[in-house]
């Protein structure tokens, strides 16, 4: 998927929260974890001035300990298909069984 990440917004993810996601391996889009789209908030405290749109932060989880650290992979849902790749910060959990990952999107 080509897209303009300037004009991403929030709105656009909010309708897929609960769903699955795959973060894939940029070089050969290859399967490294299942997750679910758990947050969607915008941040206008962190949207510069001269931007297209709000800054948002996603959040995603994955059940179990993930060995997952940052990175820079591909986000890929059913029917949006993937895009990316994009900098995955892995964060600490509310759920100590679950694993947390984030996307800013400034």
């Amino acid at each position: 998927m080509t897209v303009d990440f300037s004009t991403l917004t929030a709105a656009q993810f909010t309708p897929h929260i609960g769903q699955t996601f795959r973060f894939l391996a940029p070089e050969d889009r290859s399967t490294i974890v299942e997750v679910e789209l758990t947050v969607v908030k915008e941040r206008p405290d962190f949207t510069p001035r001269w931007a297209k749109r709000t800054s948002f932060l996603l959040t995603f989880e994955a059940f179990g300990q993930k060995e997952l650290w940052n990175g820079n992979y591909l986000i890929d849902h059913p029917t949006e298909g993937p895009l990316g790749p994009l900098l995955i910060i892995r964060t600490v959990p509310l759920n100590p069984e679950r694993s947390c990952f984030e996307v800013v999107l400034n």
